[in-house]
């Protein structure tokens, strides 16, 4: 893996890690301060399973699941073109979110959860390393949906 490219990991984790320790600091656990009335929210909430709560009480298995993403993610990394720059920024965004969220469920036993978001009904609570993941995988999908179209003309 390229230094350049392992700086970007360790920037992304990074941010990750210090906006929540921000939040920590600022807002405390449970507590909310809007940024956005009814919409946007920042908050400080343990997360002890995976996205939406799911496999709550099971870290060992999500541990283990996270560390298999990140050995898949690495070698979908070198089987990449080099000039593929789109979809290697999209593996870089993805590896620094599971780095930043690995990192609390390893010291902390949950991860945090900091930016919450009200959209009608609907409440999803979150942090900097999630939206990493989904721009990541967001990115490399766009990119492989427009690589196969330019195959198939």
């Amino acid at each position: 893996m390229k230094k350049q490219h392992i700086k970007w990991i360790l920037f992304y984790i990074c941010l990750d890690q210090i906006t929540k320790f921000v939040i920590n600091l600022s807002i405390g656990i449970g507590h909310e301060y809007p940024l956005i009335s009814g919409f946007l929210y920042l908050t400080d909430k343990q997360n002890y399973g995976t996205a939406f709560h799911i496999v709550e009480g099971h870290m060992l298995s999500v541990i283990i699941t996270t560390l298999l993403s990140l050995v898949l993610l690495i070698s979908f990394y070198h089987h990449t073109e080099e000039n593929d720059t789109r979809c290697i920024h999209g593996i870089l965004l993805m590896l620094g979110g599971l780095g930043g969220n690995l990192l609390d469920r390893l010291f902390l036993g949950y991860v945090r959860d900091i930016i919450g978001i009200s959209v009608f009904d609907a409440h999803l609570i979150l942090n900097i390393a999630d939206i990493l993941l989904w721009v990541g995988l967001m990115i490399i999908v766009y990119t492989i949906i427009k690589q196969w179209q330019n195959k198939s003309k």
